[in-house]
Parts: C-alpha cells; sequence; structure tokens
C-alpha cells in the first residue's frame, strides 16, 4: 500500500487548500506541490479511480494545466476508459498545447486502427482539425511530418488509399486529389516558423521534384522560397522569445505568483508584441490565426488578467485585420472566465454600443444587474459582486441608460438602484449630477437626489463633500456651511478628519478670518488624538492649490514624508568589512559574517537564481569592491558589452605581490554569494576535495578576474566561470576546513586552473 500513500497525500494537501488552513500567500506554493505530486505518479494507472476525484478537482481549479490534462487522459487510455473523450473535450480548445494534441492524436489513431481501412479518413479529419488548432506553434513540426507522413501511407488502387482520397474527388481523381492536399501542407509548414523547418523545406523540395516536369517544379519552389525564407528569418527571434516563456506555468491570480510570475507576464507581453507586429508581412487571415494562437497560448498561464483579454480583443479592432466580431468572442469568454471583472463588461458593452446593437449592450447591464429587470429569467446567474462594483455598475449602467434612451428612462434606473440595500452614495452623486448637467436651469430634482441621499449617507465624509461641491457650484455657501455643520454632529470623530479638512478650505476660501481661526480652533480640539503636524497640515490646507505647493521643489518631498504622504528615506546600506587573518582574529574571530553565512540555511527557488534578493539578516546586498572602469572596445569589440578579458597575471607575479588585507567582497564574489542556494537544495556527486583544493592552489597559470571561488561557499554551488565558457560543478559538504587558507587575500580568491581543476573534476 505504500505505493498509495501519495494519494492519500495529495488528497490531504487539497482538503488543506479547500477549507482555507493553508495560509493565502501559501495557497500557490501548495498548489504547485499538488501540481508535481499528480505529474509525478502517472505511470500507475490502476489507481485511475483514486486519482480520478484528485485530477477533478485540481482541473476545476486549473482548466488550462495542459500537461495535467495530458497526464490525465493518458491514465484513462491506459486502462481503456470511456471517459477519454470528455477529457479531451474539456480540454482541446481551452489548451492549445502540442503536447495534448500529440496525445488526442494518438488516441483517435488507436480508436480508429480496429475500424480499418474505413477509420482512414476520420483519422485524416482530426489531423486536421488538430493542424488548424495547433499547427503553427513553434514545435509543430512533428505534427506535420506526421500528418503528410499518414496521407502518403496508403499505396494506390488498394481499398486504403480510396477510403482516404475517394471522398469529395471525382472518380479517377484520386491522385489529384491527393498530390493537391500533399501540396497544400506542405506549402502551409514552410510558412511557420517551427522547428525542423529545414527538412520540411527539403521533404517538399523532393516532393515537388518527383512530380511529372521539372521545370513546373522548379517554378513551383521558386514561388515558395521568399515564404520560406522569411519564416526561416523569423525562427531565430521566435525561438528566443519563446525560451523565456512557460506555457504550463499554473494560472494564478494577478500577484499571487510572486516575481517569476510577473517576469512571466513581461515576457509574454514581449512574445505577443512581437507576433502583433506581423514580422512575416502574413495577409489578414493568416496574421490573425498566428495573433490568436499566441494569445491562446499565453492565456493557459495568464488567464487570470484582465488586461490581457482586453488587448487581445483591441488587437482584432485595429488595423486591416479589424473583426468586431472576432472581439466581441473574445470578450465574451473573459466574462466567462473572470465574471467579477466589470472592467470586462463594461468593454463588451461599449463595443456592442459603438456598433449600433443597444439591446446588446443593455442586455450586458441585464446580466450584471438582475435588479435592473426583475420579472425577466436570466440565462446565466448574476456574478458575485462586492457592494462597492455593484455600485460602480450602477452609475455606469445610469449613464448607459440616459445616452441610449433618455433622461427620463435614466431616472427610472436610478429609483431601482436607490432600492439596493447596499447601494453606494456614488449612483446618488450620479443621478443628482446628470439631472444638473442636462438642465441647470432646474435644481430642484437634483437638490432632491442630494437630500434623498443625505438620509442615508450624511456620516460618510465622501457623500458630504461632493454634496458640498454641487451646492458651492449653485454658489450656495450658506447651506454649504450648514451642511458641514449637520455632517460633524453625525459622523465619528476617527473618521471626521476629511470632513474638518474640507471645512477649513471652504473657510479660507469663501469665511472670514475670524470664521478660519474658529474652525481651526475647533478641529484641532477634535483631532488631537488623531493628527500630528497639525500646524503644517493646516497651513497646507489653507495655502495648498491641487499640485501647486507653497514650497520649493527640494522642500516638497520633505513635507509630503512630514504629512505621511511619501515613504521615508530608506537607511543606508552599511558596508561590513570581512577581517583578514586566520582564526581568532577580527570581531568575528575569523569566521564567516552571519549576514553571509545564513543564506545557506534559507530557503530558495531558482528565480532567486536570476534576480538574487538581498541576503537574510542584512541590510542589504552585500558590500562590494568597485569595479575597473570599462575598457575601451578594441578593434574586435564594437557596441555595447563587456570589452576583452584582462591578462591573466603569471604566479611569479602574484607572489612577488606583498598579501593584501580583504576589505570589501569583489563584485563577482559578492554577486555569486547572493545567488548560493542552501544545500539542501542540491543534487548530485561529491568531488574529492583534496585533489580539487591542491589544483586550484598549485596551478602556474592563474585565470583573473573572472574566476570565484572562496571558503565561502562552506556548502552550495560554487560556479567557475573561465572566459564565459562553462565549468561548474557542486559541493555538498561543508568545505571550511579545506578551504580555510583561500581566502587570506583577494588574489586567493580567484585563483584556480583549467586543466589541473577540469581532470579532478570529472575524475572524482
Amino acid at each position: 500500500m505504500a505505493h498509495r500513500g501519495w494519494v492519500q497525500r495529495v488528497a490531504d494537501q487539497l482538503s488543506a487548500v479547500r477549507s482555507h488552513a493553508v495560509p493565502e500567500a501559501e495557497e500557490p506554493a501548495a498548489w504547485q506541490s499538488i501540481a508535481q505530486e499528480l505529474l509525478a505518479h502517472t505511470n500507475q494507472p490502476e489507481l485511475l479511480s483514486e486519482q480520478r476525484p484528485l485530477f477533478e478537482e485540481f482541473l476545476s481549479k486549473f482548466p488550462s494545466a495542459a500537461l495535467h490534462w495530458k497526464a490525465y487522459a493518458e491514465l484513462a487510455m491506459a486502462v481503456n476508459s470511456p471517459e477519454v473523450r470528455s477529457i479531451f473535450s474539456r480540454s482541446l480548445l481551452n489548451c492549445p498545447s502540442v503536447e495534448l494534441w500529440s496525445t488526442y492524436l494518438a488516441f483517435i489513431k488507436r480508436v480508429n486502427q480496429s475500424k480499418g481501412d474505413a477509420g482512414m479518413l476520420e483519422t485524416r479529419k482530426a489531423y486536421e482539425y488538430a493542424l488548424d488548432r495547433i499547427g503553427l506553434d513553434l514545435h509543430s513540426a512533428g505534427l506535420w511530418r506526421e500528418y503528410i507522413n499518414y496521407m502518403q501511407l496508403p499505396r494506390p488502387n488498394t481499398p486504403a488509399y480510396r477510403a482516404l482520397w475517394a471522398s469529395g474527388a471525382a472518380p479517377g481523381q484520386e491522385d489529384s486529389q491527393r498530390i493537391m492536399t500533399l501540396r497544400q501542407a506542405y506549402q502551409r509548414a514552410i510558412q511557420i516558423p517551427c522547428t525542423a523547418l529545414d527538412q520540411v523545406w527539403r521533404a517538399y523540395e523532393v516532393f515537388e521534384q518527383q512530380g511529372s516536369s521539372r521545370a513546373l517544379s522548379r517554378r513551383v519552389l521558386e514561388q515558395q522560397r521568399p515564404r520560406y525564407q522569411a519564416a526561416r528569418t523569423a525562427l531565430g527571434p521566435r525561438t528566443r522569445l519563446q525560451e523565456a516563456l512557460n506555457p504550463v506555468a499554473l494560472a494564478f491570480t494577478p500577484g499571487a505568483g510572486g516575481f517569476e510570475q510577473q517576469q512571466q507576464l513581461a515576457d509574454w507581453k514581449a512574445y505577443l508584441a512581437w507576433e502583433c507586429s506581423n514580422p512575416q508581412k502574413l495577409a489578414g487571415p493568416e496574421l490573425t490565426l498566428r495573433v490568436n494562437l499566441a494569445y491562446d497560448q499565453a492565456l493557459m498561464s495568464l488567464r487570470l488578467y484582465p488586461d490581457v483579454w482586453l488587448e487581445h480583443a483591441d488587437w482584432h479592432m485595429q488595423g486591416e485585420t479589424s473583426s468586431p466580431h472576432l472581439a466581441l468572442q473574445t470578450l465574451k469568454k473573459a466574462r466567462q472566465v473572470l465574471p467579477s471583472c466589470l472592467l470586462l463588461h463594461f468593454a463588451a458593452a461599449d463595443l456592442q454600443e459603438a456598433g449600433g446593437d443597444i439591446d446588446a449592450s443593455r442586455q450586458v447591464y441585464q446580466e450584471l444587474l438582475p435588479s435592473l429587470v426583475p420579472d425577466e429569467p436570466h440565462a446565466t446567474p448574476p456574478p458575485q459582486m462586492s457592494a462597492e462594483s455593484t455600485t460602480c455598475a450602477w452609475v455606469q449602467c445610469l449613464r448607459f441608460v440616459r445616452r441610449a434612451q433618455s433622461l427620463k428612462d435614466a431616472r427610472q434606473t436610478f429609483l431601482k438602484a436607490s432600492k439596493v440595500p447596499d447601494i453606494g452614495w456614488q449612483v446618488f452623486e450620479a443621478s443628482a449630477m446628470m439631472e444638473w448637467h442636462h438642465d441647470n436651469s432646474n435644481v430642484k430634482v437634483p437638490k432632491n437626489i442630494w437630500e434623498l441621499g443625505a438620509k442615508r449617507f450624511m456620516a460618510e465624509p465622501g457623500f458630504v463633500l461632493a454634496y458640498i461641491r454641487f451646492q458651492l457650484g449653485l454658489g450656495d455657501t450658506a447651506n454649504s456651511r450648514a451642511t458641514f455643520e449637520r455632517a460633524l454632529t453625525v459622523t465619528p470623530v476617527e473618521h471626521s478628519q476629511p470632513l474638518w479638512d474640507g471645512y477649513l478650505r471652504f473657510e479660507s476660501q469663501h469665511g472670514s478670518p475670524e470664521a478660519v481661526a474658529k474652525v481651526e480652533q475647533r478641529r484641532r480640539e477634535a483631532l488631537s488624538a488623531f493628527s500630528g503636524s497639525d500646524h503644517l497640515h493646516c497651513l497646507l490646507i489653507k495655502h495648498r492649490e491641487g499640485d501647486l505647493w507653497p514650497v520649493q521643489p527640494a522642500e516638497r518631498d520633505h513635507f509630503k514624508r512630514v504629512l505621511g504622504l511619501l515613504p521615508p528615506i530608506p537607511e543606508p546600506v552599511t558596508k561590513r568589512p570581512l577581517q583578514a587573518g586566520g582564526p581568532n582574529q577580527g570581531p568575528n574571530n575569523g569566521q564567516l559574517p552571519q549576514s553571509v553565512a545564513s543564506p545557506m540555511l534559507d530557503t530558495w527557488s531558482p528565480a532567486q537564481a536570476q534576480h538574487p534578493s538581498p541576503l537574510h539578516g542584512a541590510p542589504g546586498p552585500l558590500p562590494l569592491a568597485p569595479g575597473p572602469p570599462p575598457a575601451a572596445p578594441g578593434p574586435h569589440h564594437d557596441g555595447p558589452g563587456p570589452g576583452p578579458l584582462p591578462q591573466a597575471p603569471t604566479a611569479a607575479a602574484v607572489a612577488r605581490r606583498p598579501p593584501q588585507p580583504l576589505t570589501q567582497f569583489p563584485v563577482e564574489l559578492g554577486n555569486f554569494i547572493n545567488k548560493l542556494p542552501p544545500a539542501r537544495a542540491l543534487e548530485g556527486g561529491h568531488p574529492n576535495v583534496d585533489q580539487v583544493c591542491p589544483s586550484w592552489l598549485s596551478t602556474s597559470q592563474l585565470v583573473y578576474p573572472t574566476v570565484v571561488c572562496s571558503r565561502l561557499c562552506c556548502s552550495g554551488i560554487v560556479t567557475i566561470t573561465i572566459h564565459r565558457s562553462i565549468l561548474a560543478f557542486q559541493f555538498h559538504q561543508v568545505l571550511h576546513s579545506s578551504l580555510h587558507g583561500a581566502i587570506s587575500s583577494a588574489n586567493d580568491i580567484i585563483i584556480a586552473s583549467r586543466a589541473p581543476l577540469h581532470t579532478a573534476l570529472t575524475t572524482n
């Protein structure tokens, strides 16, 4: 039963996440652990009945996890489960993954194999369906070769040949149908920047040269060669951009995946921008297919990012490829994935309204706000929205009804909105200002709306200040002052500072000096327990006008920090010199400073190697020695980038130098230590330290300064770079004693040899 233990472990993890026993900040790591467990045990199809609920729950959370759909389908295929088709029907259109579609084609071929010749046409159609969906992928060359080989497999005049080519061809025209279909397949494949593109082109050349007319084959090949060359030119940039992508990453909400997710978003957007730029100068339909595939693949891991959906829809509205229909389809799918994101709904409503389809636009708002048409049934339940989101939706609906219908209809809509229990005061403001802006000669209706809101929101400073702005717009300073007084009597003191600030500003602009002094004194007494820097704050309330500050620019940031509008200046990084000498010397007794040693015991992720963070326990990165000025470009070095490598000093030259105390970490060593993972994160062999260290110290040819090695690497990965060539090895044991003398001077840190060191590592 030991092989079943992982099933219970995953079930327990799912239960913990489901019951919110896992802290929200740790949920992504928990889901990653579950994902790895599910993929690590795909060789146990006999446990399908126990794995099924695990996969179902996981895939309900991550419906675009292509590798997990593939693993789930393969488990079901291994035991001939009838649910295989259901798995593919739920996953293929959401996951444009070559691996998943290849698994689907393997399943179709296996099913149709039992049908004999009758199943060949169905298999061919499955290939064509898959290539229409995923055939433009960077790694689709294998699918194209499989498809072409499959069509070339049956011999002429056999039942399989007739079954494959008789459909859609006139009697006796099967050969022409075959040649035309194969030519179209080759010509589609050679336009795709994909791996193995050159092999596909050579196969196409052979196919054309086997024709009856050499002149015709040369002419056809010359016509297609520019398209192949354009794809070949685009292959390099496409490959480089996709190398940074992780198309099978789990789709977390924005920010939940940390820096790695943020970097993936940036990398995906760089790739999408490249595809949208049409580097191959494709025609409209071809470009649309390429861009759609790029966005569909990006949305596998970024499906919870509204901006990616919106950018995709916007692309469909731009340029020669403009298609409002495709834009609406994109937004419809986005609204299904993110039903609580109002911006997606508003974008769809705006698009419908701009196209003149007012009924469709109104339908969008009706789906959001069931009480808008309480007597009509709804095809889909409304999304779960907060009170703030509900208020925002009603405000936008009011404005839409006024634009599309009339002000009278907008009033009826406001009456429905005002009866919603948790509606916000912004609906009252929107309706009142709409009435006033439409007819400012009649202030009775907007005043009535404001007073209706005052019965519910007089204790909310935002509503009160908006109401007073309206009154000041009418020139009614007396009622404005009365509104301040009414609000201050019902607003809790701890929430009243915005009101007092507004009141003081009001009196400084519209009142007398006595009124200003009186309000300022009342404000100081009321907020004595809640407000700091009170005098300064009052002066700025009276004398600041928007972004115009009554101070010099250099003083403005200081005032903002005093008022809490800017964070304080961060504490400067304190350099901590490393004491030279042997044991028991210096404040650390010859040992590593704690701020340097502690990272070896901390957790580590691969992302830290690319973007190292400051070491735990230290106020910032390790103090680094200032590097030498950049060398001027030599005759063989043009443009930006590192210049020629400095000449390595000889052993004799190093021996003549007096020992220098190491007071700062060299740049290379500081960067290297910041990237070290903990020892427990490593796997691998154990080099013989007694042979490795003498190879470093006995060499007669030194490499300086690109070799980084020291006793600071008590455990972890030590990476040695010689003229940017790759020479890496791992340490998994404490090397402190063996490398104790290797850091006595700055020169000792960077001593290494090419050949002796390589020999010591490869033989141990």
